[in-house]
């Protein structure tokens, strides 16, 4: 029986889109507000810090305590609970009267976000068309560079104008906007099993060494987002405002990348992975030699939006496609990676921060990726890989 996809209607990817536009913001609104967090708690730029290793520990337990149901419950219904924790974090962190209850309030959202970023990248490669795995990721993953063209610039106005606590509040309201769009909606039913779910996504072919790529990357990645506002307001001055210009070139950068993902299907994405992390490394490197000049830091970040794009999309369309029956936990697996990088890094990356500075940092983050080239390399694939490979080159129905 040929079973005919049709494209994602334009309402479910929107609607998916705008999820992670406000998963995005309450990724990266804390960042940029990190000092003005820190003096509103009395608390070190490092112990405010520990709210995002918080918050990457949240996601982490809930993908993988949660995530090997992931395929056994309808996606709308996994979306909906996963917000209304988001919504409750948001609304704890904007009361928080120490750094350990902002901690926990992003503990909590965490658990939200580990069980809603694999639903909607999941659904996303559900309603994908054959062929173009790569490019219905990218669409939804440009609700990252909504958040930080758009969400986070506005969160950083309002910390300046009337504090960070308004930041929160305003993202507790996009919470609930989010909710009531999730409603919207088709009532997809459950795909897969739950029992030995996470083991079998683990053992498929090519899901381990993508996970370890998947690791580094974002481990470099949230170590050095997580201080270059503070390293840019330390030495070029400033407030909240000055580390947002951050967050919006890398933003743009990020946006702009959307318009390669159809070539990367095209080209074969197995084989560009590898290639991809090799450049980011280079592109760390670059913003370790130019943060004396803003103008071109600004335009490495520029960069480094765009080369994150890729990567992010390579790695997704390909843990995507590997096991569809097991989808939901293999990106549940994921997303467990992503943030055990960024709870590694929110704990070790305050700490080198402070005792050897941006520069050595990034240099870090360059080695992490350099180290995961080899094994993310793509060698002879196994049989189904190979026949994904083939797949992903073929566009329309089959």
């Amino acid at each position: 029986m040929t079973v005919v996809h049709q494209r994602p209607p334009a309402l479910a990817t929107a609607v998916l889109t705008a999820g992670v536009v406000v998963v995005g913001a309450q990724a990266f609104v804390l960042a940029p507000l990190l000092p003005d967090i820190a003096a509103g708690l009395a608390a070190s730029t490092a112990e405010a810090g520990r709210a995002l290793s918080a918050y990457g520990a949240g996601i982490v337990a809930s993908a993988l305590l949660l995530g090997r149901r992931l395929d056994a419950i309808p996606r709308r219904t996994v979306l909906l609970a996963g917000m209304g924790a988001l919504t409750v974090a948001a609304a704890g962190s904007a009361v928080a009267s120490h750094w350990a209850l902002l901690a926990l309030a992003q503990l909590a959202g965490g658990i939200g976000v580990g069980v809603v970023l694999p639903a909607t990248y999941a659904l996303a490669a559900e309603l994908a068309p054959p062929g173009a795995g790569a490019r219905a990721t990218g669409r939804v993953l440009t609700g990252w560079s909504i958040a930080l063209v758009a969400g986070v610039p506005l969160a950083t106005v309002l910390g300046d104008a009337i504090g960070w606590r308004a930041a929160f509040g305003a993202l507790a309201a996009l919470c609930v906007t989010q909710i009531a769009l999730y409603v919207l909606l088709p009532a997809t039913p459950a795909v897969g099993p739950t029992r030995g779910a996470l083991g079998a996504a683990l053992r498929a072919p090519g899901v381990a060494a993508l996970l370890t790529g998947v690791l580094a990357y974002m481990a470099a990645f949230y170590g050095v987002f997580a201080f270059v506002g503070v390293e840019v307001r330390a030495v070029h001055g400033g407030g909240a405002t000055m580390a947002g210009l951050v967050a919006l070139a890398y933003g743009i950068g990020f946006g702009i990348a959307a318009g390669v993902d159809r070539f990367l299907d095209r080209l074969g994405t197995a084989r560009l992975v590898a290639p991809a992390l090799a450049l980011l490394a280079a592109v760390y490197l670059a913003l370790a030699a130019t943060i004396g000049a803003l103008a071109l830091f600004l335009g490495i970040a520029v960069i480094w939006g765009l080369v994150n794009h890729v990567g992010l999309t390579l790695l997704l369309s390909r843990l995507a496609a590997i096991a569809p029956g097991l989808r939901g936990a293999v990106l549940a697996l994921n997303t467990a990676a992503t943030y055990g990088g960024a709870a590694v890094a929110g704990t070790l990356a305050g700490l080198m921060y402070e005792r050897a500075g941006f520069g050595w940092l990034a240099v870090t983050a360059a080695a992490l990726l350099a180290l995961a080239v080899p094994v993310t390399a793509s060698r002879k694939p196994h049989s189904s890989t190979a026949a994904l490979d083939q797949r992903d080159q073929i566009p329309g129905p089959r």
